[in-house]
């Protein structure tokens, strides 16, 4: 019915993921909506490689059942970047009394907004979000979310911030963004400070390497860990599935896709917009 052709998607063909394979010819995809043996709609994923979720059939190792109504194409596209933020919030909020500030670095891609607004629905105080785009910083503001570009600095974030750390940092984009958040976050002095602050690093779309400074892990209670396939269990993955599908089926979060019919692969795969493409049967 419908495959959400994800960054991840393009880097695992590529080569480039950590999760490739390197088993060559593929068939890319890593999640789609299908009809099941029994004639509903499910949500599938977990294909053993080199088999991908772009193909005619698939034999899948989930299906989980779509919310009566819910559009294959929205969810198709919308769910695994709605679930890259929602699983980080969410045990985030399990660890700590209230999320407070929340941080969302790339805030501009879908998943970055798509995080904006789990944030705001899981209880946080504040969001602030970071990005490039003038236009989609302004969609990061209307979703509820404080704007801040990228290219005003880390006086512009730590002033946004408003002197108060995050509980979570959501980084989508790592590299020399990441740098200047933990140049936001730096202070001198000794403080007895018991708020502590995790980064959650989830893509690397500006670089594979940042430079962590020593003094900020010494002076803050600043905790790295990754979100992803392997630093996050397939049974927790699967779990929080059903609770973020129906929140895009209800429009509490909003994913905007753009489906491109299978003869358009090409357009398709090239696709750089401001929606996530899903590729549909002809």
């Amino acid at each position: 019915m419908a495959a959400g052709l994800h960054p991840l998607v393009r880097r695992l063909a590529s080569g480039g993921h950590y999760g490739s394979a390197g088993v060559y010819p593929l068939v890319p995809g890593v999640d789609c909506v299908a009809v099941g043996s029994d004639g509903a709609p499910v949500y599938a994923g977990f294909v053993r490689a080199p088999w991908g979720t772009l193909a005619e059939r698939v034999a899948a190792r989930m299906g989980i059942p779509l919310p009566d109504g819910a559009d294959p194409v929205l969810i198709a596209g919308g769910l695994n970047p709605a679930m890259s933020g929602w699983l980080p919030l969410a045990r985030r909020r399990r660890e700590v009394a209230a999320l407070g500030t929340v941080l969302v670095l790339g805030a501009t891609g879908v998943a970055g907004r798509t995080a904006v607004q789990a944030a705001r629905l899981l209880g946080a105080d504040r969001v602030v979000g970071v990005g490039r785009d003038p236009d989609r910083l302004r969609e990061v503001e209307r979703l509820g979310g404080v704007p801040v570009s990228f290219d005003e600095g880390p006086e512009a974030l730590g002033a946004a911030l408003a002197g108060t750390a995050p509980s979570i940092i959501l980084d989508y984009v790592w590299g020399p963004p990441a740098e200047a958040a933990w140049a936001a976050l730096a202070r001198r002095g000794l403080h007895d400070d018991p708020a502590d602050i995790v980064h959650v690093q989830i893509g690397a779309g500006a670089g594979e390497s940042a430079a962590l400074p020593a003094g900020l892990l010494r002076s803050r209670r600043l905790l790295v860990r990754g979100s992803g396939a392997g630093s996050t269990s397939l049974d927790a993955i699967v779990a929080a599935m059903p609770e973020v599908m129906r929140r895009l089926a209800a429009g509490e979060i909003v994913a905007p896709v753009r489906a491109f019919p299978l003869s358009r692969i090409a357009d398709a795969w090239a696709f750089t917009g401001p929606e996530r493409a899903v590729v549909v049967p002809d």
